[in-house]
């Protein structure tokens, strides 16, 4: 299968090196401006772009594309799948650019997803199908603007589907891709309220804004800022995020659980020592509290948490406190910039029964 990255940031790179290194056609599609720009450039002068993989013991290549582009009707046109890998809060744009392109047959994946499947409907009127993941596959950064460098596996990759009637038929496809992705959750709701970033970035940042910014860059978050006591506030979210789970069928998961079980080959060891020795493994920053870890994930992720939350009666209080609080850090009303349940299906009032039927359909 031919494959398109939306997106040349950390994430999009990290998999298109993946993707490339076992074979597959894989095309990059730029649709920023600005982040990365002198990467991109050096990318479209060399044709490639130098990869470090720690996940293969150091292991160097340099990665060559089919094409590096920003054309999009050329983009989407070569692809069987697209994977979108711009920030959350690019969904729309996205959908809007390769919509006039995007034919019958076609896979889309957001990664990550916050639901945005739904807002790609709205633009697309074509028998695709849609995939969102919870989280990536791999982890890396680009750095120096000079290569790629693969930090992180996740042993274990969950993925789902709409229609989730062809979440087998998706799931095949990416086992073949990525070794770690064989497994699904119920829905794409359940993806979205198992997005790690919708917790421990905003709280990670709130707790730690004075520090941030008076560390003048030596910040690591997850080495510092998750001490007892503010984990002990991931685990009253996690309380209310079971709950709205629930309320749509799933199965309750422990943060750190689910946490666990992504991020470590052995099951039997304990949760909390996984946690930790992921956050020491983990890169500094950030640097500032005007970051995506406020900016995407709590008006995408927190905020399309309340606002489902509220449709299934379910307390969201500990998730509109990190909204307000967050707000009033970046004098910004992240309310008013929420992907809310009732944006995404254009409607005014939704009931449990609306968002049931838009998740599996």
């Amino acid at each position: 299968m031919n494959i398109t990255i939306i997106g040349c940031g950390n994430a999009g790179m990290v998999h298109a090196a993946k993707l490339i290194e076992r074979h597959a056609k894989v095309g990059l599609l730029k649709t920023s401006t600005t982040a990365q720009a002198e990467f991109f450039n050096t990318m479209c002068e060399t044709g490639g772009f130098n990869v470090l993989d720690e996940t293969q013991h150091g292991k160097r290549f340099f990665a060559k594309p089919e094409f590096i582009t920003r054309d999009v009707e050329k983009a989407v046109t070569f692809a069987d799948i697209l994977m979108v890998m711009t920030t959350t809060a690019q969904h729309e744009q996205v959908a809007r650019l390769i919509a006039p392109f995007v034919r019958d047959g076609q896979l889309i994946v957001l990664i990550p997803g916050y639901m945005g499947s739904l807002i790609f409907k709205k633009y697309i009127h074509k028998n695709v199908l849609f995939s969102e993941w919870e989280t990536t596959a791999y982890n890396g950064r680009i750095v120096d603007q000079l290569y790629v460098h693969i930090t992180f596996y996740n042993p274990r990759n969950a993925i789902s589907v709409l229609p989730t009637e062809a979440t087998r038929q998706v799931l095949s496809i990416f086992s073949k891709l990525f070794d770690n992705t064989r497994y699904s959750r119920r829905h794409i709701l359940e993806s979205a309220i198992h997005n790690p970033n919708m917790m421990v970035h905003p709280i990670g940042i709130l707790f730690s804004a004075s520090r941030i910014e008076h560390s003048g860059g030596e910040f690591w978050m997850y080495k510092e800022a998750f001490t007892e006591s503010v984990i002990h506030v991931i685990h009253a979210f996690d309380k209310q995020k079971n709950e709205v789970l629930k309320s749509f069928g799933c199965e309750p998961l422990n943060y750190f659980d689910a946490a666990k079980w992504r991020n470590e080959e052995d099951l039997s060891v304990d949760a909390m020592e996984v946690f930790r020795s992921f956050s020491n493994a983990a890169n500094k920053g950030p640097s500032s509290i005007r970051h995506r870890y406020l900016t995407e994930d709590v008006p995408m992720g927190v905020g399309l948490f309340t606002s489902i939350g509220r449709v299934a009666g379910v307390d969201t209080s500990i998730a509109d406190a990190i909204i307000t609080l967050a707000s009033a850090l970046l004098e910004t009303d992240l309310r008013a910039e929420a992907r809310t349940i009732e944006y995404l299906l254009q409607k005014e009032s939704v009931s449990i029964l609306d968002i049931e039927k838009a998740i599996e359909k």
